[in-house]
């Protein structure tokens, strides 16, 4: 019975983890030269804001786009709930601030370099 017991937790924290691992977010940037797009994490206790994704290959998310998938893995497929379209990303690098993460995207990518008026 002990075992019996032992299983049924382990299975009730295994769909828990499983379940938590999916979130809902927001397309916040969006590069279309190189494919990389930042989305606004979920408000979880995460210590990030945002996450960075690379495309590998069409179609690509727009900024305002809500997509949703397991945001826990290197590579992975995210469906853009707006247009019902799959997405296979790689999730490159979490910060609390998306500029941190534009700023580091590859040179190639021609929306980086656009400078922002401070005023």
């Amino acid at each position: 019975m002990k075992k019996f017991m032992n299983l049924v937790a382990s299975l009730v924290i295994l769909l828990h983890m499983t379940h938590s691992l999916a979130a809902d977010v927001e397309v916040t940037w969006m590069d279309p030269t190189c494919g990389f797009f930042v989305v606004k994490l979920p408000e979880d206790g995460r210590k990030e804001a945002f996450g960075l994704f690379s495309a590998r290959g069409l179609p690509l998310p727009k900024v305002g786009d809500n997509v949703q998938g397991d945001l826990s893995v290197f590579e992975t497929t995210l469906l853009n709930l707006r247009t019902d379209e799959t997405h296979t990303v790689i999730h490159w690098a979490d910060a609390k601030l998306q500029e941190q993460l534009v700023r580091n995207t590859p040179v190639q990518c021609a929306a980086k370099w656009k400078i922002k008026k401070k005023r």
